[in-house]
């Protein structure tokens, strides 16, 4: 198998390393007290391990043999909620950027198959990074505000 699998699995381990920081994330907003917001990331932790599934999937499908590797989630310290979602905004970033990369090699070597699974993830990718964009816009505008942040705790409570 090319090295483009290689790296394919690798984004399957970042996706599994995304899931544990965003747990630390969950876990920090629970101590807060931000039940709504702990559950809003707790979504996203589902997401992120069904992201590292959906490549699994393929590699197994195409005959890769997965390979893990140890995860790190960080040091779980975060200095308020908004720190909370800035980190979050700068991590999907970071994840589009691997996904366009990987996108563009696919598309170079002429992998199509694997060309075909990454635009999905492009396009989730928009999401993510409009979900927390708009998250981190949100919380800068109730600078700090108690009933701010207690209102946007029950709205996110409702994520499915």
């Amino acid at each position: 198998m090319s090295k483009l699998y290689d790296d394919l699995n690798e984004q399957m381990n970042f996706e599994l390393e995304s899931a544990y920081i965003y747990a630390t994330m969950s876990a920090y907003l629970d101590e807060q007290n931000m039940k709504g917001m702990a559950h809003f990331i707790d979504r996203q932790v589902e997401e992120e391990m069904e992201h590292a599934a959906k490549i699994k999937d393929f590699l197994q499908e195409t005959g890769y043999g997965v390979k893990y590797r140890p995860l790190d989630p960080g040091d779980g310290k975060f200095d308020s909620i908004l720190d909370v979602f800035e980190k979050a905004l700068a991590h999907e970033k970071v994840v589009t950027e691997r996904i366009h990369t990987l996108a563009e090699a696919a598309l170079e070597q002429k992998e199509l198959r694997i060309y075909n699974l990454l635009t999905w993830f492009v396009d989730e990718q928009i999401e993510e990074e409009d979900t927390f964009s708009t998250l981190v816009e949100r919380l800068e505008r109730i600078n700090g505000s108690w009933a701010g942040l207690y209102y946007l705790d029950k709205e996110m409570s409702k994520r499915e």
